[in-house]
């Protein structure tokens, strides 16, 4: 079983393959995610690097952030024209989830938070490493990698989301650190800008199929507008 996994969700995009449950290989892209079809073609070189391409995969799974809508949403839209021939998976995981196990440093549980626009925050709290699960919800669940794992909150509403003690990281640190910092003690903090790793991803594909969510959309956390508007 060979499984190629694509996380674009932040700043620093990445693939991994992974063969027979293990890493075989992964690789980094520069810059921040895009709609340009460039890294689909640099994609292939590292396959073709490691004597492969893309007919010799058996399975896709792409991070499905929260992060930068257009570049899951191309993400997606790649992997799925990929795995067409042969009617090949396509498999989402939340990059909030890698980004928790990633970043755990021996923390129980961890929370993740990242900016949602609109004035609100996205939070979520795992739990990592218990009982040999990589990771869990705060509440003991398997994560859905769906929007219903998610919180919405206002920055003065965030402290009241988040188990005490957890430790915090996010994505967005050069936007938010200052107001994590103010309302957190820094022993808590990550303090920088944390990303989801492709590997970590795979991880957790690999470790819980069955968790992992089939034909898979980005993560959009805001009511549809026009619902909002009605």
């Amino acid at each position: 079983m060979r499984i190629l996994v694509v996380d674009r969700s932040t700043g620093r995009p990445g693939m991994a393959v992974f063969e027979g449950g293990a890493l075989a290989y992964e690789h980094l892209w520069e810059g921040e995610p895009s709609r340009a079809p460039g890294w689909l073609a640099e994609l292939a070189g590292v396959l073709a690097e490691h004597g492969s391409d893309v007919t010799g995969l058996d399975a896709f799974v792409c991070g499905l952030g929260p992060g930068s809508f257009s570049g899951i949403r191309a993400c997606l839209a790649a992997l799925g024209g990929l795995a067409l021939p042969g009617g090949r998976p396509v498999y989402g995981v939340a990059s909030a989830a890698a980004l928790a196990l990633g970043e755990a440093d021996g923390a129980g549980e961890v929370s993740v938070v990242g900016d949602a626009r609109r004035g609100r925050l996205w939070c979520v709290t795992y739990r990592v490493g218990e009982a040999g699960a990589p990771v869990r919800l705060a509440d003991g669940r398997v994560p859905s990698h769906t929007a219903e794992d998610f919180r919405l909150v206002a920055q003065d509403e965030l402290a009241g989301a988040l188990p005490a003690g957890s430790r915090i990281v996010t994505p967005d640190w050069s936007r938010l650190g200052t107001a994590l910092a103010a309302r957190f003690d820094a022993d808590r903090l990550a303090a920088y800008d944390a990303r989801p790793s492709a590997a970590v991803l795979g991880e957790l594909a690999v470790a819980e199929p069955a968790a992992c969510l089939r034909e898979p959309r980005p993560l959009y956390l805001h009511p549809a507008v026009g619902a909002a508007a009605g």
